[in-house]
């Protein structure tokens, strides 16, 4: 009888810190501050995998299921390579010349040599890939990226005006690139550019939302019909 006594005493509070903790664990997953920006470039790798719309579909309709609601209109918006909705008529205003500027300043390497890598690769995210991948073998610890972050500097891009306007866009640009690791660098660069091209299109939007909240297909596209963005919808 001892021993069954000392049994519950041990085993109890064991199950009671299991319970605890796995609770803690999923209330996390909804009230995390901000998404790593990791957590999405996974996403972009598994969905440039495959050319097929179910698998897109579900790879889309998972991750949305655990993007906390407070960021979740971002999240879409980072998903279909922009920053702002059909609506919004602002722009990020960032030519290639001037991404291959940022590029040279944030790899440390001439513009022209940045600019001959880019004529042999022919994609100027993957180009800063690449050079991000040799610079960070000399780079010491950096601030991790969350989702916000890309979504605070790019919006900022569109804001400027006037004298000072192409200093302060590599500032902003180039401070992303420096905390970036190679793949999240490719795809800050293909987001600025609007150039994202993983195959989200808007009918593999609507079918990750309406398998994601499980809402008939038809009811998400009508509301997007009305708000004319698949974030607001979501949202």
């Amino acid at each position: 009888s001892i021993m069954v006594v000392q049994t519950k005493i041990s085993t109890s509070p064991f199950k009671n810190f299991i319970k605890v903790h796995f609770k803690t664990f999923k209330l996390m997953s909804y009230l995390k501050i901000s998404m790593r920006y990791n957590e999405l470039v996974r996403v972009y790798l598994n969905l440039e995998k495959t050319a097929k719309k179910l698998e897109k579909t579900g790879i889309l309709a998972e991750f949305l299921k655990g993007v906390n609601k407070n960021e979740i209109k971002d999240i879409i918006h980072l998903l279909q390579g922009k920053v702002f909705p059909e609506y919004d008529e602002r722009k990020i205003g960032m030519s290639s010349r001037l991404i291959l500027k940022v590029i040279s300043v944030s790899a440390g390497i001439n513009q022209e040599k940045v600019e001959k890598l880019w004529k042999d690769i022919g994609d100027l995210g993957k180009t800063t890939e690449e050079l991000i991948r040799k610079r960070q073998q000399l780079t010491l610890a950096k601030d991790e990226l969350t989702a916000k972050k890309i979504i605070d500097n790019i919006t900022k891009l569109a804001g400027f005006q006037g004298e000072g306007t192409v200093d302060k866009k590599i500032k902003l640009v180039s401070e992303l690139l420096n905390s970036a690791e190679p793949e999240e660098a490719r795809f800050i660069v293909s987001t600025i550019l609007e150039e994202l091209r993983i195959g989200t299109a808007e009918g593999i939007i609507r079918d990750a939302l309406a398998k994601t909240f499980d809402i008939n297909a038809d009811d998400i596209e009508k509301a997007y019909n009305i708000t004319t963005d698949y974030g607001e919808v979501a949202e």
